[in-house]
């Protein structure tokens, strides 16, 4: 089956996005009026919607993205047609590659996300790491609980857009 990166991150991240793609696909085949109204922002917010939701991530943790994405992606091929999907990636200059079978990804997925709790049991600190490449003068902080904040960062933003 043709399919293209969801993510763009590649690895286990990307490798978990397609599991959850193919799931969708298949599980879908057989239900043509499935609700998709009862998503909002990839809430699954029906019985319908929460079995995706149930078949999609059986032994996955996505982020909200992964599922937000995959959400999109399986409403679009739903409403179209995997044909049609891959006619507007291709018109939007996405790559289009075969896709691995369902259960290499998953035993791909799996290793990645084996290795990357080994990483953080290990000791591996991400955001310690993020912070090593990004200098603290460029950061934005936002507290939550001051309602004057996020305006603050905004005006920050524009101030560095616009530039000096």
């Amino acid at each position: 089956m043709k399919v293209i990166d969801i993510s763009g991150f590649g690895g286990s991240y990307e490798d978990s996005c397609q599991v959850m793609l193919l799931r969708g696909i298949k599980y879908l085949e057989d239900k043509p009026y499935f609700d998709w109204s009862k998503y909002t922002i990839a809430t699954a917010e029906s019985k319908e919607a929460k079995e995706l939701d149930k078949v999609i991530t059986e032994g996955i943790e996505p982020s909200g993205a992964m599922h937000q994405a995959v959400i999109n992606h399986l409403a679009y091929i739903h409403k179209y047609g995997h044909d049609a999907w891959i006619a507007k990636a291709i018109e939007q200059d996405c790559e289009v590659h075969e896709s691995s079978s369902l259960e290499a990804l998953e035993s791909r997925a799996l290793i990645g996300q084996i290795e990357w709790q080994l990483k953080l049991d290990g000791g591996y600190n991400p955001m310690a790491e993020l912070f090593k490449n990004i200098p603290m003068d460029d950061i934005i902080v936002v507290d939550i609980n001051d309602k004057d904040s996020m305006s603050k960062a905004a005006e920050e933003i524009a101030r560095r857009i616009q530039g000096p």
